[in-house]
């Protein structure tokens, strides 16, 4: 057994050898070692300060977990999972405010009521907007066309691409000089986690982020071909949209009448829903002010009861005649009015293609506008300056997923700039 172990130790040194030989005549090593150093200088350029905090990297990974330790329990308690490179690292728990060891292995306890939020990844942004014409039966699907514009199913072209630029760079060499180059400020590197989690107040924008991911996933329109679920869908997403824009500003002290006219109708449940998400979203645009579990929970009440009885009002209605006529007209004014069911056109405007989990979908712009509402890692997106790469949807999309890339293909554009200049 020896003597084979030997022999087989023998082969494979043998068999290295010549495929180094071979490399070295053929000058694949160094072109391979080339693309490597330019990866190296690359990746240096891009991050040139060595003790920069990878916030973006940092919170476009962060996911949000919602649990209750026991099925009696009336509010769910949240933790922040941070994450590289689809493993996460470190937890930080909302109520006790401190970071924490992941948990390894199965929590039974969670397993029964637990609630992911994962990464939205943006895929690209849609300056426009347009009007959707619904067919006249609510069983018909959208037409295709309809549908390429909602959801811009061609970016989907670009991921072969993409997957194709990561396996070359990654056989040619480049992938390995600019992780090489990028790892003193990579979140990958162990260093610059701790650094990351030592920086002051970093618990608390950590928060924030977290409840921003929260406040947007009732407004994750999925990919929806269903006509009529589509209309639903948007209708209480325009709902939910404008009350939340009004808890912003409420300087006619709309949401204060509303509840107490609720708690008169004997909605208590509703009032206390509405209050709960009033008041969470003064919290979030306090900077002094930390978040607690029952603000993330404030979310899902809210969204929940919208998504299940379309309106809070499906109780307490006035009655016909001129008190209900002024109360729908208050609605109207607010936009936060319930959908008619006859509605044949829904504007669709600007809006952000993501990809939430493992589906695709788009987030109008209303919410991520706001500052209380719009996450950190999405602000590039939201410019409007085309000189970024976010303002062309499929240089975006292809940047994304391939990112490395980025610096080569902009100093590439910046020759091209300059020849077409002299000419």
């Amino acid at each position: 057994m020896k003597k084979r172990r030997l022999l087989r130790k023998t082969q494979v040194v043998q068999f290295l050898l010549r495929v180094s030989k071979f490399l070295l005549k053929s000058q694949l090593m160094t072109l391979l070692l080339g693309l490597c150093a330019l990866g190296f200088v690359v990746g240096k350029q891009v991050h040139p300060d060595p003790k920069a905090v990878p916030f973006e990297e940092l919170f476009e990974n962060l996911s949000v977990v919602s649990y209750r330790e026991t099925p009696s329990d009336s509010t769910a308690h949240f933790v922040v999972e941070l994450s590289t490179r689809g493993r996460v690292f470190r937890q930080y728990d909302i109520d006790a405010r401190r970071f924490e060891a992941p948990m390894r292995g199965h929590d039974y306890r969670r397993s029964i009521s637990i609630t992911r939020y994962p990464p939205i990844k943006v895929r690209g942004h849609v300056n426009r907007g347009f009007w959707l014409e619904l067919p006249d039966s609510s069983d018909h699907a959208l037409l295709p066309g309809q549908f390429d514009e909602l959801y811009q199913t061609t970016l989907n072209f670009v991921k072969p691409l993409s997957a194709a630029a990561v396996v070359l760079g990654t056989l040619s060499g480049y992938s390995m000089g600019y992780r090489m180059g990028t790892w003193s400020t990579s979140l990958s590197n162990p260093k610059v986690q701790e650094r990351v989690l030592a920086v002051p107040g970093i618990g608390r924008v950590i928060a924030r982020e977290a409840w921003r991911r929260v406040l947007l996933e009732p407004v994750v329109m999925d990919q929806e071909s269903d006509a009529g679920r589509f209309a639903s869908v948007r209708g209480t997403q325009r709902i939910y949209t404008n009350f939340f824009r009004l808890a912003l500003a409420d300087s006619n002290d709309f949401i204060p009448h509303e509840t107490a006219r609720l708690d008169s109708a004997g909605c208590p449940y509703e009032s206390r829903t509405m209050r709960a998400f009033a008041q969470a979203v003064h919290c979030a645009t306090q900077d002094t002010c930390d978040l607690a579990s029952i603000d993330f929970a404030a979310i899902e009440n809210w969204a929940n009861l919208l998504d299940r009885r379309g309106h809070w009002a499906y109780r307490s209605t006035p009655p016909r005649g001129v008190e209900r006529m002024r109360y729908f007209g208050t609605l109207a004014w607010y936009g936060v009015a319930p959908s008619e069911p006859d509605e044949r056109r829904i504007w669709v405007g600007r809006r952000l293609l993501v990809r939430n989990g493992d589906t695709e979908g788009f987030v109008a712009d209303e919410i991520p506008l706001t500052r209380v509402g719009c996450p950190i890692a999405w602000r590039e997106w939201l410019r409007g300056d085309s000189k970024y790469l976010s303002g062309n949807a499929w240089t975006a999309q292809f940047m994304r997923e391939s990112r490395q890339f980025a610096p080569v293909v902009q100093l590439g554009r910046g020759i091209a700039n300059r020849l077409i200049g002299k000419e």
